[in-house]
Order: structure tokens, then sequence, then C-alpha cells
């Protein structure tokens, strides 16, 4: 699995937090405060992925009904105009998934927000594969409402519910206004709270007396901040991409396409190569057939005083007969040496005359060296219906062995 890297944007846009976790959101670079330019040498190999200001998205959930995302685009701002002030032509409206009431997850950003946003990535060479609102790296666990104190700030998910975000609020002001949302409160009477060290050091009093008006308080330490727990929550549950309609990334096959030039260039070479090397046997075994059925052609003509192989191979079966023996398919004669012979030699051999007479065949061939004859000799000799002899050799050449072999069909 990838890995993925995290660009989190703070209240200084040349200040980013970063993170690097594994395709199962465990930690493999602790956060770091750095500039967008370091930021981007810190990303090369990994999935980038950019978290914005809560306070500058609107995460919300919507009842619309189900649509294509094209479709869904042009009914959320009309579904939503009411919630909003000014132009929404100024907004943009990006879609996630639906929750157990099958209400659709929804964020909106200013236009003009995200394309300064964008500006800053692309200045820095950055390009981003998915941009959240940093709210939507909040778990959203069943029962229960889930908060992260990060400093001053507190962000919290109630259970299907939209992220939301406070500042400079404390939980005893925070919490009568989750309860006046709707009539059912059950959730509120379970937390869990993740405390960075600050929210620590800072808010304990508040946290402990808050604490005591909750029923069931878990309280969790988060010793590297949020970042990480928000990185390894979008892993496993991507929240809603802001990257959509005409935002959306547009797919560089140029790009994609040029690490994988040189190898696909030794791919083509290779195929190309294969390609040659197998019409060059083609080749080779069309010749050396040629060659065969010449030389069977010219035996039939002398012997029979015919040239067609058919007519050859009748009267050749008709002589058998008339002498007490008989050739079938898996006989002992003429054409059923000739196509062992063919069958186990070896391609680069070559066979310049074949002589049959009483059951017996001599054959002058050439081959490479020695070993291709042995070869061919230990192939006939193992079918168990020829013996093989070698009459005669020139091994002057060592590059050019020719011989003469002489085989003998095996009575059955």
């Amino acid at each position: 699995m990838a890995d993925h890297f995290f660009i989190r944007f703070g209240d200084s846009p040349d200040r980013v937090t970063t993170v690097a976790v594994n395709g199962d959101g465990q930690l493999l670079r602790r956060p770091e405060s750095v500039t967008l330019m370091d930021a981007a040498g810190q990303a090369a190999g990994m999935q980038v992925t950019v978290l914005l200001p809560a306070h500058e998205v609107v995460s919300t959930v919507a009842g619309v009904p189900a649509a294509s995302p094209a479709r869904l685009r042009q009914m959320l701002p009309y579904s939503l105009e009411d919630d909003f002030a000014g132009d929404i032509d100024d907004l943009h409206f990006a879609s996630g998934g639906r929750n157990t009431a099958d209400l659709l997850a929804v964020s909106v950003i200013g236009k003009e927000r995200l394309d300064e946003r964008l500006q800053l990535l692309r200045a820095a060479g950055i390009t981003a594969r998915a941009i959240y609102s940093e709210g939507d790296g909040l778990p959203d666990t069943p029962g229960s409402v889930t908060l992260f104190l990060e400093g001053s700030k507190t962000y919290g998910r109630r259970p299907d519910g939209a992220p939301f975000y406070f500042d400079e609020l404390s939980l005893a002001e925070i919490w009568p206004l989750l309860a006046a949302e709707g009539d059912d409160r059950s959730d509120l009477d379970s937390v869990v709270v993740f405390v960075d060290t600050d929210a620590e050091r800072d808010r304990t009093d508040e946290i402990d007396e808050w604490q005591s008006q909750v029923g069931n308080v878990n309280r969790k330490r988060l010793a590297d901040g949020c970042l990480p727990k928000m990185a390894a929550q979008l892993v496993y549950r991507p929240g809603v991409n802001l990257l959509q309609g005409e935002y959306a990334v547009r797919s560089n096959i140029k790009a994609m396409v040029g690490p994988w030039r040189t190898a696909a260039g030794f791919l083509l070479a290779f195929i190309g190569l294969s390609v040659v090397g197998q019409a060059a046997v083609f080749f080779k075994l069309r010749h050396d057939d040629r060659v065969l059925t010449e030389q069977v052609t010219e035996i039939c003509t002398e012997r029979f005083g015919t040239s067609q192989l058919s007519r050859c191979r009748a009267d050749m079966q008709r002589r058998l007969a008339d002498a007490g023996q008989t050739a079938t398919a898996g006989s002992d004669g003429f054409l059923d040496m000739l196509a062992a012979i063919a069958e186990h030699a070896d391609r680069r051999m070559t066979f310049e005359s074949f002589n049959f007479t009483d059951r017996v065949m001599r054959v002058d061939v050439v081959s490479p060296t020695v070993g291709f004859l042995d070869g061919l000799d230990r192939a006939l000799t193992d079918t168990g219906r020829f013996d093989v002899a070698v009459e005669s050799t020139n091994q002057q050449d060592p590059n050019n062995g020719r011989a003469r072999l002489r085989v003998v069909a095996v009575s059955p």
C-alpha cells in the first residue's frame, strides 16, 4: 500500500505542519512545522493530502436524493442556499458519503479562499490527491461524541453528524449548544476526548469540571498532537474531498507515462526480437521441410517411378505386402524412419542424403558439433524402434561435425 503525506495549513500561510503515515495509518514521520517548499521535498513518492483549517470550511449534512456526482453538484447550492448569506455562486460545494440516516456529507468553502490555497500549493510544486477540512479527520464513534482539544480549539463530531469547531469556548459553554440540537441527547452522556499537550496543560481544570457533569468520559492524550490521529482516520475513512467539479484533479498522462518510458522501450524491443526470432525459426523449419520433401520426392521418383508421395507410399506398402511385410502407421519402414529422424533432429543439423535399402537407412548429416550427432543417436535409440550406429565421421573442423549414420529398424 502507498504511503500518505499530510500537509495541514494553520493560521500562517507560510508554514504548514506535515506528517507521514503508511497505508494502515501507522506513523512513519512525526509531525513537523516546515515551509511549503520543504514539504514538497518531503512528499516525494507519497500520496499527498492537504487539510484546511476547519474555520475555512463549513461541514454539514443534507437530505438530498441520490444522484450522479454531476447532478449533486447542481442540486447542492440550491438545497443549501438558505443556510448561507451572500451569493452561492461564490461558494464551492463538495459532496461525500451518506450516513446511516441517508444524509449526505457536504463541505462548502469560498472559491476565492480555495483558489488561494491551490495557488500556494502550485507555487511550491505540490499536487494534492485530496483536500479536506481538518474536521473530517475526527472519528465518527457510534453512540459517543468525539472531541479533539488542541490548545484553545475544540473539534468535535456527534455520531452520524458533521464535524464542528469552536475556538475560545469552554466545554461547559459548548455542551448546552450541542444539547439544543435535536431531541436525541443520549450520545452526550458518552464522550471520547483526545487532548494534546497544550490543552492538557492549560485546560485541565476546565476538563475536570466539565467531566463531573458528563456521564462517561474516556480521556486520551495525544503525545504528537492531533494531526497523526486525523491522518490515520482519513486513511481509513476519507472525508469530503474538495477537489470536485471544476477543481477535480486532471489526469496527466504524460507525467504518468514518463517514468515508464524506458521500461516500455525495453519491453517493445524484447517483443520485437522475440517476433524476429520466432520468424527465423519458422522460415528455417519451412526450409528444412522443403529440403526433406525434395529428398523424399527424389527417392520416390528413383525407386518407385513417381513424384507423388501418396502414390509412392501406396506402392511401397504394396511391395512390402508382396514381400510378406505390413507397413502400418506404426511400422518400421522408410517413412517411419524418416519421420523419426525429422522429429528428433536438431534444427541446426543439415541432411545431405538418405539411402534406404532392406530396412536400413544411411544418412549423411552435418551438425555443428559431435554432441548434436550423439543427441540424435540417443533419441532414435530411446524410441526402442531403431538401432543406430555411426559408420564414419569427419571431425577435422571442430565446428562442423560430418558423419554417416546407419539406422536399422528393430524387428517387433
